[in-house]
């Protein structure tokens, strides 16, 4: 009997599900608390059954080689966990019920995986999933539904998540900003896990960087080496400009065109016969140029190699995922220790869409993998948000002076 599909891991989580209504139907508010779980059951059950007998990983000799563990996937699974027991702990210190945190995190998350998966599908539909791209339609079907390969936006989680979230309270009778007062620091925390995420995925990256010990560079077939091919890496030299002059800014450390005699900061004049008067030419007939290379200098140096394979690793450049992490890290750290000092409900999650959108619109400017028009969409919905925040201070600050407890 396999593990997946139709199979033990099905049979298990049947098992669960069973266990854990029985359970909660025996408290007085079991049925309701039942009913809140109903769709994360069928969800899973869909995933176990559907989605995982797809993303096993099969040699081309037959061979079964099993579901691989993904780094994104384990950090979103860590996220979501340990975001979900802050909550929790913080509901139970204010004489809140944590079972409502966990009904809560369900709707939330829900919600929040569809609009971060829906966000990241649309922004990247050419590059990715589109028929063109993919082969036919049921490869992109399958390729939108496979996220443990990484692909979720942030604020599309926010802009589906927060209002699902709304609603819940509101249906429940909860006082909504004390709510939102108790998951903001959770919130953020959950995305400092998801960034380290990002970076073992490689996606949300920095741009070039040369001058810092601590950028890092990426293997091949990485989000950063895939997308500095576009721009002729795969030659082995990464260009840049020095006024009007085409430059070798970097040059892959081992490789042929180190080893041809190609050096740093060499001003470039010709690539394979043909002149280059823009560092965005340069760069396009470099990409476009096959295996064998040939550059002239300016001070009139002919140097000829091969650069089949391309280099090992990608041109260093910013871990914006590690900036995001330890931001959106010390951003939980000021929510969470802030808590204890509000004066009006509300206030600590309008800290959170306050300061976290002014981070986020600097960490834009560094990344490198969203276009930008002249603004990339997060920058945008940023500057939103930073609006929202402002307008709630006004409101919050207003309201009569409570607690969702006495302190």
């Amino acid at each position: 009997m396999p593990v997946f599909g139709l199979g033990w891991l099905l049979l298990a989580w049947i098992a669960f599900a069973v266990g854990l209504s029985v359970w909660q139907l025996r408290r007085p508010s079991g049925s309701r608390e039942v009913t809140s779980y109903l769709p994360v059951f069928v969800v899973v059950a869909a995933v176990i059954t559907f989605l995982l007998p797809t993303l096993v990983e099969i040699e081309p000799s037959g061979k079964m080689l099993g579901l691989p563990i993904r780094g994104y996937g384990v950090m979103l699974m860590l996220a979501t966990i340990s975001g979900v027991a802050l909550a929790a702990y913080r509901a139970w210190q204010v004489g809140l019920d944590p079972e409502v945190i966990y009904s809560l995190a369900v709707v939330m998350f829900l919600a929040g995986i569809i609009g971060a998966r829906l966000f990241y599908v649309i922004e990247y539909w050419q590059q990715e999933f589109s028929p063109a791209h993919t082969g036919n339609p049921w490869a992109t079907f399958w390729a939108i539904l496979n996220m443990p390969k990484g692909g979720l936006v942030v604020y599309g989680s926010v802009l589906f998540g927060v209002p699902a979230g709304f609603l819940f309270c509101r249906r429940r009778g909860l006082p909504v900003l004390a709510i939102g007062d108790i998951i903001a620091p959770s919130m953020v925390w959950g995305q400092a896990l998801g960034r380290v995420g990002c970076f073992l995925n490689g996606c949300c990256f920095g741009g070039v960087c040369l001058t810092h010990d601590y950028a890092l560079s990426f293997p091949a077939e990485s989000p950063p080496y895939v997308y500095q091919e576009n721009y002729g890496w795969r030659s082995g030299i990464w260009l840049g400009a020095e006024g009007h002059q085409v430059v070798a800014d970097y040059v892959a450390p081992q490789g042929p065109a180190k080893d041809a005699g190609m050096k740093a900061g060499d001003a470039i004049v010709s690539i394979n016969g043909a002149k280059v008067d823009s560092l965005s030419e340069a760069r396009r007939r470099l990409a476009a140029s096959g295996e064998v290379m040939e550059v002239e200098t300016a001070d009139g140096r002919v140097l000829r190699w091969h650069s089949a394979g391309g280099p090992p690793r990608s041109v260093p450049i910013h871990p914006t995922q590690l900036y995001a992490a330890i931001d959106a890290g010390l951003l939980a750290m000021v929510l969470w220790f802030f808590f204890p000092y509000r004066r009006h409900d509300g206030e600590v999650f309008a800290l959170l869409i306050t300061l976290h959108p002014l981070s986020r619109i600097w960490l834009e400017m560094i990344r490198v993998d969203e276009p930008k028009y002249p603004l990339t969409i997060s920058q945008w919905i940023s500057i939103g948000i930073l609006v929202c925040g402002v307008l709630l201070w006004i409101f919050v600050e207003r309201q009569p002076r409570r607690k969702l407890v006495t302190d």
